[in-house]
């Protein structure tokens, strides 16, 4: 049988994330959601630019765009 997690569309370790985050800005009072998920947005993508200076190397110029976005072409 397969978890809630996964028959909601999510998988286990994802769902767990979440509620650790949610969990975290709960217990300082915080209900903005937006917040939550803003967070969760800087967790994923700091892990991306781990993943991606371990790949190409920390002095690739591309990362710069994953690390911020609005970075200039």
């Amino acid at each position: 049988m397969r978890s809630t997690a996964e028959s909601d569309g999510f998988p286990e370790d994802i769902q767990t994330t979440a509620w650790a985050i949610a969990a975290r800005h709960l217990t300082r009072g915080q209900k903005d959601v937006t917040k939550m998920i803003a967070d969760a947005l800087v967790i994923e993508r700091a892990r991306c630019v781990e993943l991606m200076h371990a790949a190409l190397g920390p002095e690739d110029p591309r990362i710069v765009f994953l690390e911020n976005p609005s970075h200039e072409w």
